[in-house]
C-alpha cells in the first residue's frame, strides 16, 4: 500500500480499531460482571437455604412434616424460590408450584449433589417456571429420614440487564461502524479516487501523452490540486509543441537528406543518427548502441581519434566493404561542441552508385563502340571497294552490295535494340505507368505468330502448350518484344528442334516459360546471361545476327511490370526462360 493510502485510510481505520477495542473491553466487563454477580447470587442463595435449613432441622426432626410443608409453601420472600424435596426425589413442598404437579427431582444436577452430600450451586432453565434459574441445593439429615433443601432465585434481571447492555454495545459498534464505513467511502469517493485517476494523468502527461485529459472534481479538497495541475499540463503542452515542433522539423530535414549524419562522443559511441545513416550501418532500432569501431572502416578510426584531438576536419573516399558487395563512401568529419563536451560530426556521402554508373557509362560506351565497329568498318571496306576498284566484276560486286546490306541491316538492328533498352530504362524511372489491361494468351498467340516463319524456315516445330486466362495491367507491345526476343534465341541458338510456350499461374503471379529442348546454358554464364552484350558463343551470336541486348531487353520489360525474369538449364537438356509477372 502507498503512503498516500496508509494515510488517508490510517486514521478511520484506527478509529474503526478503538470501537473495536472498546467492544472487547466491554465484553469483558460483561463476562467481569455476570461472573460477580453470580457469586454474590450464590452467596446469597446459600445464605438463604442454610437459614432455612436452621428452621426446618428441628419440625423435620421431631416429625412435625405437615409443618414443615407450611413453611415451604408460605414461604413468600421475593425472589427467593423454596422446595423440600424427600431422598427419593419427591417434593414435599415448594414456594411456587403446586408439589403435586412437580415431577421426581431426583435427576437434577443440584439435588444428585445434595444427596451426595456436597452443597451444590447450579443455574440451568427452569421447564416449570419458563426461566433461568440459580439453585442451590443442601442435604438436611433428620431422624425422620434425609431431605433436600433447595433455594432458588431467577436469573433473568442479571440476564436483561447484561442483553440490555450488549444491545446497547451493539447499536454503538454498529453506529461506530457506519461512522467508520461513511468516512472511509467519503475518503474513497472524494478524495483518494480523484487523487488516484490525477496521480495516473500525471504519470501519463509524464510519459509523453500530453492530450490526456485531467478530470477536476465538482468540489471537494482535490478540486483545487486538479486545476492547478491541469494548467500546468496545458502550460507544458504549449512549451512541448514548440520544442517539439523544432525539433521534427530538424529531424525532418535529417532524415530527408540522402547523406548519412552520424554524431559520435570521443570513445566512438553512437548518440544520434539519421535514417541514412541507420540504412548505411543496419541500425534496425531506433536509439540502438552503435560504436564507430564496428562501421567496418579501419581506415576511418585513426582520423576520428586525431579530429578530436586536434579539431581539424578531415574529408576521404573510402570503401566499405560487406560480404556480397562493396560501398563507396565520401565521409566528412568535424569536431562540434555540445555543453562543453566534443562530438565528432560524420556526413557521409555514397557515391556506390555514383560510381557503378561512371563504370557502367564507360563500359557500355565501350562495348557499343566495339559492337558498332565491326559492321561500320565492312561497310567502310565495302563502301571504298566499289568505288577504287573499277574492274570489279558484276558478282563481285554483288557480294559487295550484299555485305553492305547484311552491315546495315545489323547496325540499324543496333541501334534499335538499344534505343528501345534506352526507352525502357527511361519508364522504368517513372513511379506511375500508363498501363492498360491486355489478354496474355491473346499476347503470346501475337508473339508465337511473329516468330512462326523464322521457326518454320529452320524446321523447329512452335507449341503453345498451355494457355491460363489470365490478365493484368502492361504494355502488349513490350510484353509481345520481350517473348519474341526469348522464342528467337530458342530458335536461333538452342539446335533444339521443339520449342514450347506456356502460360501458368503460380500463386498471384502470371508466368511465361519458353522452354527448348537443346544444348542448354553452362552454369557459369547462367549468372551474366541477362547482361547487356553479353553472349555465350560471340562469334557465332554475330554471325547469326544477335545484336546482345536481347535478354537485357526481356529483363528490363520483367522489370518494368514490377517482376522479373530468371532462367533454369541444364547443359544438353534445354533452357527454360521464365517472365514472372505479379497479377496485383
Amino acid at each position: 500500500m502507498k503512503n498516500r493510502d496508509k494515510i488517508l485510510f490510517g486514521l478511520p481505520l484506527a478509529a474503526g480499531g478503538l470501537v473495536i477495542l472498546f467492544a472487547v473491553l466491554f465484553l469483558w466487563q460483561r463476562r467481569s460482571f455476570e461472573q460477580a454477580y453470580m457469586r454474590d447470587a450464590h452467596n446469597n442463595i446459600a445464605q438463604e437455604a442454610y437459614l432455612v435449613a436452621l428452621i426446618l432441622q428441628p419440625l423435620l426432626d421431631h416429625g412435625h412434616i405437615e409443618e414443615a410443608r407450611k413453611f415451604c409453601s408460605d414461604f413468600q420472600k421475593d425472589p427467593l424460590r423454596l422446595s423440600l424435596i424427600r431422598a427419593d426425589g419427591l417434593v414435599e413442598a415448594d414456594s411456587s408450584e403446586n408439589p403435586g404437579f412437580l415431577g421426581n427431582h431426583l435427576d437434577r444436577h443440584e439435588v444428585q449433589g445434595a444427596l451426595a452430600g456436597k452443597p451444590t450451586t447450579v443455574k440451568r432453565y427452569s421447564e416449570s417456571l419458563n426461566q433461568w434459574m440459580i439453585y442451590h441445593a443442601l442435604k438436611l439429615p433428620t431422624v425422620q429420614g434425609d431431605y433436600v433443601i433447595r433455594a432458588a432465585v431467577t436469573a433473568d434481571q442479571a440476564t436483561r440487564i447484561l442483553r440490555l447492555a450488549g444491545n446497547h454495545m451493539l447499536l454503538a459498534m454498529l453506529l461506530g461502524g457506519g461512522m467508520v464505513f461513511l468516512l472511509i467511502y467519503y475518503i474513497h469517493r472524494r478524495v483518494r479516487r480523484p487523487l488516484q485517476s490525477l496521480q495516473n494523468t500525471v504519470a501519463e502527461i509524464a510519459s509523453g501523452n500530453l492530450e490526456t485529459r485531467i478530470d477536476i472534481p465538482a468540489s471537494g479538497v482535490v478540486r483545487e490540486l486538479a486545476g492547478g495541475v491541469s494548467h500546468m499540463a496545458e502550460q507544458l503542452k504549449i512549451q512541448l509543441a514548440e520544442v517539439t515542433s523544432g525539433r521534427n522539423a530538424i529531424e525532418a530535414i535529417l532524415n530527408a537528406m540522402s547523406e548519412a549524419v552520424l554524431l559520435f562522443t570521443d570513445n566512438g559511441e553512437v548518440v544520434k543518427y539519421n535514417q541514412t545513416g541507420a540504412r548505411l550501418f543496419k541500425l534496425k532500432e531506433s536509439g540502438a548502441k552503435f560504436n564507430l569501431a564496428r562501421s567496418d572502416i579501419p581506415e576511418l578510426l585513426p582520423l576520428a581519434h586525431r579530429a578530436f584531438q586536434s579539431g581539424e576536419a578531415f574529408e576521404k573516399e573510402f570503401t566499405l566493404q560487406r560480404s556480397r558487395s562493396a560501398q563507396t563512401l565520401f565521409i566528412k568529419g568535424r569536431i562540434i561542441v555540445q555543453e562543453g563536451k566534443p562530438f565528432l560530426l560524420l556526413t557521409i556521402t555514397d557515391l556506390t552508385n555514383q560510381r557503378k554508373l561512371e563504370s557502367f557509362r564507360s563500359d557500355f560506351i565501350a562495348n557499343v563502340s566495339h559492337e558498332l565497329k565491326t559492321p561500320l568498318t565492312c561497310i567502310i571496306g565495302a563502301t571504298e571497294t566499289i568505288r577504287e576498284e573499277n574492274s570489279l566484276n558484276a558478282e563481285q560486286k554483288n557480294k559487295l552490295l550484299e555485305m553492305l546490306f547484311e552491315q546495315s541491316h545489323r547496325l540499324n538492328l543496333l541501334v534499335q535494340d538499344i534505343l528501345s533498352l534506352a526507352a525502357i530504362e527511361k519508364k522504368q524511372l517513372v513511379p506511375e505507368r500508363d498501363f492498360a489491361t491486355l489478354s496474355l494468351p491473346a499476347m503470346l498467340a501475337g508473339a508465337v505468330q511473329l516468330c512462326a516463319e523464322k521457326a518454320a524456315a529452320r524446321g523447329i516445330s512452335l507449341h503453345l502448350t498451355e494457355l491460363v486466362p489470365l490478365q493484368l495491367a502492361g504494355d502488349c507491345q513490350l510484353l509481345e518484344q520481350a517473348v519474341s526476343n526469348l522464342i528467337n534465341n530458342a530458335i536461333l541458338y538452342s539446335n533444339s528442334q521443339v520449342v514450347d510456350v506456356s502460360l501458368t499461374r503460380e500463386q498471384d503471379s502470371a508466368v511465361i516459360t519458353v522452354r527448348d529442348y537443346g544444348i542448354g546454358i553452362a552454369p557459369e554464364h547462367q549468372e551474366r546471361i541477362f547482361e547487356r552484350f553479353y553472349r555465350v558463343h560471340k562469334e557465332r551470336s554475330r554471325q547469326l545476327g544477335g545484336t546482345g541486348l536481347g535478354l537485357a531487353i526481356v529483363k528490363h520489360v520483367a522489370q518494368l511490370h514490377h517482376g522479373h525474369a530468371e532462367l533454369q538449364s541444364t547443359p544438353g537438356k534445354g533452357c527454360a526462360f521464365r517472365i514472372i509477372l505479379p497479377l496485383a
